[in-house]
């Protein structure tokens, strides 16, 4: 049975290479289905409270409900009951938590091709290293290495572009759930103050 992959005759420089993008892709993948999850926790939470916030008249209430629901924007209105400074300052932190891991998927996304092109540098100069100790050449002494190369860089796209595509999916969402946060504390902030 032939291997229409390339496989049997792969080098130690292109496994390394292809061990090292298995490793990234891991890491991309767990983050964005991590990240999905919870943003979209964060979003749904939110959303409840702001609409239990423009449909209460009872503060008291409001004040309880905020305790037990747990979100962003529960937080922040329970802490600017307080001072607005500490509502800020906790906004502030929870933005750069939930930021905290974002440059890791975008390197991800940016060095994945790279490390895909190194893997095609080094299966090309297998290929010419081939062609240069064989008296007779052939596409058998050839074949090798440019499968080798061409298999490195499609491992190098296929890690990068979800990568990427996850990066501004996550990164979109968890903008707007900034905004609506933000929204909303500038938002009590003024009733306060009228």
């Amino acid at each position: 049975m032939t291997n229409y992959f390339g496989f049997e005759q792969i080098g130690t420089i292109a496994i390394i290479v292809l061990a090292v993008l298995a490793v990234m892709s891991v890491f991309s993948w767990s983050f964005i289905i991590y990240k999905w999850f919870s943003l979209n926790s964060l979003s749904s939470k939110n959303r409840i409270f702001l609409n239990k916030f423009i449909e209460s008249n009872d503060k008291n209430g409001l004040d309880s409900f905020a305790d037990a629901n747990n979100s962003l924007a529960a937080h922040i209105y329970l802490l600017h009951k307080k001072s607005y400074a500490d509502a800020a300052t906790f906004l502030e932190m929870s933005i750069k938590n939930l930021e905290g891991s974002f440059p890791w998927l975008s390197s991800v996304g940016s060095t994945a091709p790279f490390i895909g092109l190194f893997g095609t540098v080094c299966g090309i100069i297998n290929a010419f290293s081939n062609i240069g100790s064989s008296a007779n050449v052939s596409i058998s002494t050839v074949a090798p290495g440019i499968s080798e190369a061409l298999i490195t860089t499609a491992a190098g796209i296929f890690v990068a572009v979800p990568a990427v595509i996850g990066y501004n999916i996550l990164y979109t969402k968890l903008s707007s759930i900034i905004r609506e946060v933000e929204g909303f504390l500038e938002a009590i902030s003024n009733e306060k103050m009228q």
